[in-house]
């Protein structure tokens, strides 16, 4: 994640400062993010994603990962447990798209909705 974020960051030729202010965090932090030595917190997260005009989910799931990375570099079973969770996004994630299209769908009434009648004088 931090090489990316760095990358990020040389692309745009923005100094560690400007985007260390734009997540509400100083440069050494952000030096640390960048290194690989550090990862921001889900608020920190939100704020780069907007400031570099990266959907939240896509930042979020580089945050996850190089948290679990982080977490278990030396325990043997990590390959396969990314292995194990490769397999199973699809059905982990249909719950979830399909609640998420439910949202969508009742959201997106195409049929007007009665307005309440409080503070209407006909």
């Amino acid at each position: 994640m931090g090489a990316w974020l760095r990358e990020l960051r040389q692309d745009k030729d923005l100094p560690l400062r400007t985007v260390a202010a734009a997540a509400e965090m100083d440069s050494t932090l952000l030096s640390k993010i960048e290194l690989g030595q550090r990862l921001p917190t889900e608020s920190q997260a939100k704020a780069l994603a907007t400031f570099f005009g990266v959907p939240l989910d896509d930042f979020e799931a580089k945050r996850i990962t190089a948290r679990f990375w982080q977490e278990n570099n030396s325990n043997p079973a990590a390959a396969k447990a990314a292995a194990m969770i490769r397999e199973s996004a699809p059905a982990y994630m249909a719950p979830l798209e399909a609640a998420k299209a439910a949202r969508v769908f009742s959201s997106s009434t195409p049929y007007p909705t009665a307005k309440s009648s409080r503070g209407s004088h006909d």
